[in-house]
């Protein structure tokens, strides 16, 4: 009986002992898992940002501009040789709102001057700003 109390003490031992991790080695992989997933993260965050323009190939289709109507529903601004589209996107369809014979916008025109609305909003907020830091 007290051999076999020991054997199995014996056996207990040496899987514990092959078991247990030490503490560094546990951070390290620890530390390697968090470096891989936000690896994982930092790529899929990028792509989502360039939204896959630098992977992509030029073509004569250029999206101008987008902007969200809802959760699911966009309209898109585009681009197709001289023809600029108006089109809604949603998660089932696209349609097509109006056809623009000559550009709507024109790109340089649109980034080289601040719109009036964009101005306006500047003002008010600046004054905003400039009233709380008088008091």
């Amino acid at each position: 009986m007290n051999s076999l109390l020991t054997a199995v003490a014996a056996s207990a031992a040496g899987q514990q002992g092959a078991s247990v991790m030490s503490l560094s080695a546990m951070l390290e992989m620890i530390l390697w898992l968090a470096v891989v997933v936000g690896f994982i993260f930092a790529c899929a965050w990028a792509y989502k940002r360039l939204n896959g323009g630098m992977l992509a190939p030029m073509g004569v289709i250029k999206v101008r501009s987008v902007t969200s109507v809802g959760n699911r529903e966009r309209i898109a601004l585009v681009e197709v040789g001289e023809t600029q589209l108006l089109v809604g996107v949603t998660s089932n369809q696209i349609n097509t709102l109006h056809v623009f014979d000559k550009p709507a916008i024109e790109l340089s025109s649109a980034t080289d001057k601040p719109s009036s609305v964009n101005s306006e909003f500047a003002a008010k907020l600046q004054g905003l700003l400039n009233k709380d830091q008088q008091k």
